[in-house]
Protein backbone atom coordinates (compact mmCIF):
# COMPACT_ATOMS: atom_id res chain seq x y z
CA UNK A 1 0.00 0.00 0.00
CA UNK A 2 1.42 3.36 -0.98
CA UNK A 3 0.51 7.04 -0.68
CA UNK A 4 -2.20 6.36 1.88
CA UNK A 5 -4.40 9.22 3.00
CA UNK A 6 -6.60 9.61 6.07
CA UNK A 7 -9.62 8.71 3.91
CA UNK A 8 -8.11 5.23 3.47
CA UNK A 9 -8.70 4.45 7.17
CA UNK A 10 -10.95 1.42 7.54
CA UNK A 11 -11.35 -2.35 7.60
CA UNK A 12 -9.26 -4.43 5.18
CA UNK A 13 -8.77 -8.12 4.64
CA UNK A 14 -6.13 -10.40 3.22
CA UNK A 15 -6.79 -13.93 1.97
CA UNK A 16 -4.68 -16.83 0.75
CA UNK A 17 -6.18 -19.56 -1.41
CA UNK A 18 -4.79 -22.95 -0.47
CA UNK A 19 -5.36 -25.96 -2.73
CA UNK A 20 -7.29 -28.83 -1.06
CA UNK A 21 -7.55 -26.90 2.24
CA UNK A 22 -9.76 -24.11 3.57
CA UNK A 23 -8.68 -20.62 2.50
CA UNK A 24 -7.03 -18.44 5.13
CA UNK A 25 -8.50 -14.96 5.61
CA UNK A 26 -7.55 -12.26 8.12
CA UNK A 27 -9.42 -9.01 8.76
CA UNK A 28 -7.58 -5.96 10.07
CA UNK A 29 -8.27 -2.29 10.67
CA UNK A 30 -5.85 0.35 9.37
CA UNK A 31 -5.76 3.88 10.74
CA UNK A 32 -3.98 6.39 8.51
CA UNK A 33 -2.77 9.49 10.31
CA UNK A 34 -1.80 12.65 8.49
CA UNK A 35 1.81 13.83 8.58
CA UNK A 36 2.28 16.95 10.71
CA UNK A 37 3.26 20.18 8.94
CA UNK A 38 6.23 20.56 11.29
CA UNK A 39 8.08 17.96 13.36
CA UNK A 40 11.52 17.15 14.75
CA UNK A 41 13.58 14.01 14.38
CA UNK A 42 14.42 14.11 18.11
CA UNK A 43 12.44 15.99 20.76
CA UNK A 44 15.34 15.89 23.19
CA UNK A 45 19.04 16.34 22.41
CA UNK A 46 22.08 16.38 24.64
CA UNK A 47 25.68 17.45 24.37
CA UNK A 48 28.71 18.10 26.51
CA UNK A 49 30.02 21.46 27.58
CA UNK A 50 32.32 22.77 24.84
CA UNK A 51 30.84 20.30 22.34
CA UNK A 52 28.12 20.60 19.74
CA UNK A 53 24.69 19.21 18.88
CA UNK A 54 22.95 18.79 15.55
CA UNK A 55 19.25 18.36 15.03
CA UNK A 56 16.80 18.26 12.19
CA UNK A 57 13.40 19.93 11.80
CA UNK A 58 11.06 18.52 9.16
CA UNK A 59 8.35 20.53 7.41
CA UNK A 60 5.62 19.87 4.87
CA UNK A 61 5.54 21.13 1.30
CA UNK A 62 3.02 23.78 2.40
CA UNK A 63 5.71 25.34 4.62
CA UNK A 64 8.37 25.39 1.87
CA UNK A 65 8.26 29.19 1.43
CA UNK A 66 7.89 30.06 5.13
CA UNK A 67 10.76 31.46 7.18
CA UNK A 68 12.56 28.71 9.15
CA UNK A 69 13.76 29.50 12.68
CA UNK A 70 15.35 27.97 15.78
CA UNK A 71 14.15 29.81 18.89
CA UNK A 72 15.19 29.74 22.52
CA UNK A 73 12.31 29.69 25.00
CA UNK A 74 14.26 31.36 27.85
CA UNK A 75 14.77 34.70 26.08
CA UNK A 76 12.56 34.31 22.97
CA UNK A 77 15.63 34.77 20.77
CA UNK A 78 15.28 33.28 17.28
CA UNK A 79 17.90 32.33 14.71
CA UNK A 80 16.85 32.30 11.07
CA UNK A 81 17.90 30.05 8.17
CA UNK A 82 20.76 31.58 6.23
CA UNK A 83 22.23 33.61 9.09
CA UNK A 84 24.96 32.83 11.62
CA UNK A 85 24.52 34.26 15.09
CA UNK A 86 26.26 33.86 18.43
CA UNK A 87 24.66 33.90 21.87
CA UNK A 88 26.46 33.22 25.13
CA UNK A 89 29.51 31.92 23.21
CA UNK A 90 27.43 29.28 21.39
CA UNK A 91 27.44 29.51 17.62
CA UNK A 92 24.09 28.65 16.06
CA UNK A 93 23.91 27.77 12.38
CA UNK A 94 20.74 26.87 10.51
CA UNK A 95 20.57 25.55 6.97
CA UNK A 96 17.60 24.52 4.84
CA UNK A 97 18.25 21.61 2.49
CA UNK A 98 15.27 22.60 0.31
CA UNK A 99 13.87 19.07 0.66
CA UNK A 100 11.47 19.77 3.55
CA UNK A 101 14.11 19.71 6.25
CA UNK A 102 16.27 22.26 8.01
CA UNK A 103 19.22 21.52 10.25
CA UNK A 104 20.42 23.31 13.36
CA UNK A 105 23.96 23.10 14.73
CA UNK A 106 24.88 24.59 18.08
CA UNK A 107 28.59 24.53 18.91
CA UNK A 108 30.68 25.68 21.86
CA UNK A 109 27.92 24.56 24.21
CA UNK A 110 27.75 25.98 27.71
CA UNK A 111 25.66 24.79 30.65
CA UNK A 112 23.61 28.00 30.30
CA UNK A 113 22.51 26.86 26.82
CA UNK A 114 20.46 24.03 28.34
CA UNK A 115 16.68 24.41 28.23
CA UNK A 116 13.75 24.49 25.87
CA UNK A 117 14.00 25.56 22.23
CA UNK A 118 11.65 25.18 19.32
CA UNK A 119 11.77 24.69 15.58
CA UNK A 120 9.54 27.27 13.97
CA UNK A 121 8.13 27.90 10.52
CA UNK A 122 5.34 30.40 9.99
CA UNK A 123 2.93 30.07 12.94
CA UNK A 124 3.98 26.48 13.71
CA UNK A 125 6.35 25.51 16.54
CA UNK A 126 7.69 22.20 17.83
CA UNK A 127 9.56 22.03 21.17
CA UNK A 128 13.02 20.51 21.65
CA UNK A 129 14.77 20.08 25.01
CA UNK A 130 18.53 20.60 25.10
CA UNK A 131 20.59 19.12 27.94
CA UNK A 132 24.24 20.06 28.44
CA UNK A 133 26.42 17.88 30.65
CA UNK A 134 29.84 18.60 32.13
CA UNK A 135 32.80 18.37 29.81
CA UNK A 136 34.81 15.17 30.24
CA UNK A 137 37.84 15.61 32.50
CA UNK A 138 41.05 16.46 30.68
CA UNK A 139 43.56 13.64 30.47
CA UNK A 140 46.94 14.34 32.04
CA UNK A 141 49.83 12.30 30.78
CA UNK A 142 53.11 11.82 32.62
CA UNK A 143 56.08 12.09 30.32
CA UNK A 144 58.31 10.35 32.90
CA UNK A 145 61.23 12.78 32.76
Amino acid sequence: MRELQSGDTGMYWCAVEIVHQPDVKEDFYITVKSVPDLSVVEGSVSGQEGGSVNLQCLYSTGCQNEQKQWCRSKDKRCYTVGRTDTSQNSAVQISDDGRRSFSVEMSGLQKSDAGWYWCKTGDLQVPVRLSVSDAPPAMITNTGI
